[in-house]
């Protein structure tokens, strides 16, 4: 069964025109490769939709599918694991659904996970790179002179292929961000006090979404903008190349760095939640390189560094203090 049959089934799901062969088809697909999230796929919806309307009818969807189904496989108890199934393969294997949508143009939301970085390609044959726990979304056509896209959260690693005539632009929290052709990681997770913009090749335009009038700060290689969310300042800096987006490959460089900033890095790396009862650790700074050790390691160099404590609460929780 192709990817493309695949999709065209999930979108009549979605839409409540699904046979029932189909929805079996589904069903046998899901239970085959429904926990895979590394090669997730890209669904469309209709025209001027919102994500909640695709929320509200695919479960609505899924009840009718169910009341239907109860009447023949109530006895076996298939009904429920089916529906959630249906629910799972919906929510986390395909990408999340955006609104505001037109024919020849929809929009893409791109989601990766935390523990877990993606690598995709745009329409133009742009390659971006997502770090874990970030969103992206993208038009599925660039249609008009520019081409944009926005960072709902997170972080991303932007390879931009130069087309003279149409610039290409990132909006990120209250950044717009312009180049032609370049290379930068844009950091602005929705924890983080501020946006950062460092550049690895070419040149980026800085604006501020708004104060439009106001000059571009233009940034080249090697040199990152920190801009206060709360604020209008533009602060720029130079920094070293390792440090410029080492996380797409699987290494975690700070530099003179807040700790707050580094857990925040561990929890999105490790899908793990730290909780920090010393509050004077957050503030304290730190310089290191880390590769893809695990997580217990790292803590121990950490805490050995900077002289806490910690303890693994469940699978899922570290306990700083």
């Amino acid at each position: 069964m192709t990817q493309d049959y695949i999709r065209i089934i999930a979108r009549k799901f979605l839409e409540g025109t699904a046979t029932e062969e189909e929805k079996l088809l589904l069903h046998q697909w899901y239970d085959r490769n429904g926990q895979d999230e590394s090669e997730p796929e890209i669904v469309l919806t209709r025209q001027d939709e919102h994500a909640a309307d695709v929320k509200a009818r695919m479960f609505a969807n899924i009840q009718d599918m169910q009341q239907h189904r109860a009447r023949k496989w109530w006895q076996a108890g298939s009904v429920w694991l089916w529906g959630a199934a249906a629910a799972m393969l919906l929510i986390t294997v395909f990408f999340r659904i955006t609104g505001h949508q037109s024919a020849s143009e929809a929009m893409c939301v791109v989601h990766a996970p935390l523990g877990k970085t993606l690598r995709i390609t745009l329409p133009d044959s742009s390659r971006v790179w997502l770090n874990a726990g970030s969103s992206l979304m993208y038009p599925r056509n660039f249609s008009s002179q520019t081409r944009e896209v926005v960072l709902k959260e997170g972080q991303a690693f932007f390879d931009i292929v130069h087309v003279s005539a149409r610039p290409f632009v990132v909006h990120a929290k209250t950044l717009n961000i312009t180049v032609l052709g370049t290379s930068f990681d844009v950091k602005a997770y929705r924890n983080d006090p501020d946006i950062k913009v460092t550049v690895k090749t070419g040149k980026v335009g800085v604006t501020l979404r708004d104060e439009p009038g106001r000059p571009a700060v233009m940034l080249l290689p090697a040199e990152q903008a920190v801009v206060p969310e709360k604020s209008a300042e533009v602060r720029v800096s130079e920094v070293s190349k390792p440090a410029i987006a080492p996380w797409k490959d699987n290494r975690l460089v700070f530099e003179d760095e807040l700790l707050s900033e580094v857990f925040h890095a561990l929890e999105r790396k490790y899908n793990q939640h730290i909780v920090i009862e010393n509050t004077m650790l957050p503030a304290e700074r730190i310089t290191l390189t880390l590769d893809n050790q695990p997580v217990a390691d790292v803590l121990k160099v950490l805490s050995f560094s900077k002289k806490f404590n910690y303890s693994q609460l469940n699978d899922s929780t570290i306990v700083i203090r």
